[in-house]
Parts: C-alpha cells; sequence; structure tokens
C-alpha cells in the first residue's frame, strides 16, 4: 500500500498529488504513534481532499430551526443551463454561513421573494455564491441528474450576475461529474481513500 513518512510540506503535497492522480479521492494523514481503532479515527487520522469551487445561484431558502429560527437557511443552488436560459438546481446547503451571513441573506432574499410555502421561500434567481465541495456525483434526485457532494457555503459574490454563473456543463466537468475532465460516478470511495494513508509526524 502506497505511504511516506514525511514532515515536509512539499513531499506530503506531492504524495496527494499522486494519489489524485492515480484516481484516488485523496490520502489519509496520521500520527505515527498513533493505533487504528475501528470505527473512530479521533483528532490523529485526518482525511485530506481537494475542494472545489462553483458560482452557483440561490433559487430559494428554507426557514431555518433552532438558533436559526427566523433566519433563511438551507439554500438550493442551481447553475445556469445555457440552452434555455433558466437555472438547473443541483442541491441544498446550509453549511458554512456565519450568523453575519444568515442576517444578510435573509434580507436579501426577502427582497428577492417571488412566492413561497410552509418551508421554503422562493426568489428571483439573482443571487450568487461561491460554494465549496468534495466533488459532483451524479444523481437523480435533482433536474439536473448531478449533486454536490459536503457542498458549503465559502461567500456571496456580489460582484457577480446570474449571467456569470456556472454553467450545467462546467458543473458536470468538475471533479466526479461524468463530463471531460470530470470522473463518472462520482471517483473511488472512501473506502480506497483508506488504504492510501501517509505518516506525518505530529
Amino acid at each position: 500500500m502506497p505511504r511516506t513518512v514525511t514532515d515536509d510540506a512539499d513531499a506530503a503535497s506531492d504524495f496527494l498529488d499522486a494519489a489524485l492522480a492515480a484516481g484516488h479521492e485523496g490520502v489519509m494523514v496520521k500520527d505515527p504513534a498513533s493505533a487504528y481503532a475501528a470505527g473512530s479515527r479521533g483528532k490523529a487520522w485526518l482525511k485530506v481532499k481537494p475542494a472545489h469551487t462553483l458560482d452557483l445561484v440561490v433559487l430559494a431558502a428554507e426557514w431555518g430551526h433552532g438558533r436559526r429560527r427566523g433566519k433563511l437557511s438551507n439554500l438550493h443552488l442551481g447553475a445556469r443551463d445555457p440552452e434555455t436560459g433558466g437555472f438547473v438546481m443541483l442541491g441544498k446547503t446550509f453549511k458554512g454561513l456565519t450568523d453575519e451571513m444568515l442576517a444578510w441573506q435573509t434580507r436579501a432574499l426577502l427582497d428577492l421573494e417571488v412566492s413561497r410555502d410552509s418551508y421554503t421561500v422562493y426568489v428571483e434567481p439573482r443571487l450568487v455564491v461561491e460554494i465549496l465541495c468534495n466533488e459532483v456525483q451524479t444523481s437523480p434526485h435533482y433536474p439536473g441528474g448531478l449533486a454536490l457532494r459536503f457542498a458549503r457555503v465559502k461567500r456571496y459574490r456580489t460582484d457577480k450576475s446570474a449571467a456569470d454563473a456556472d454553467t450545467l456543463d462546467a458543473v458536470r466537468r468538475a471533479p466526479g461529474g461524468g463530463g471531460p475532465g470530470g470522473a463518472a460516478g462520482g471517483g473511488r470511495g472512501a473506502d480506497t481513500l483508506v488504504t492510501i494513508p501517509p505518516e506525518v509526524p505530529g
């Protein structure tokens, strides 16, 4: 099983690049003094995978619960469809949002409201948000046939209009998206990822 022991950041980065080139999702980084415990890695075992960004449009948002009650939280995200000029939903996320962002987006989205139901406010597709995700997977659950894995909000792109958002084709080209440059089926699974651990002294 490929492995390396190093305290050099460049060597660790090269090892990660080689793992990605071989088709793996990433690497496991561990303290060499730590012992493996089935079902629990703890802080001594870290999964390292690259994150990719997409500029998507907010199509709707769901009201939050608990400490987010009264705020629009869970975002419905869409990519631009260049053939129709519309937007195709790819998934949802509420991760990565700070309290300040929640307050700002609630005001901004309510200003763009076109309709609502008990849980969701539907808006004009004008706000662009930069989303970090680990990969794009094929999925029957959304109209675009794709879904974002581990999506979280990085920032709002107030410098961009909806016409500048990523297209569905661009999303397909992202890792795992199944298009040119992507890997259909979402790449290799986490079980393979765990089999290529480098060891970095803690």
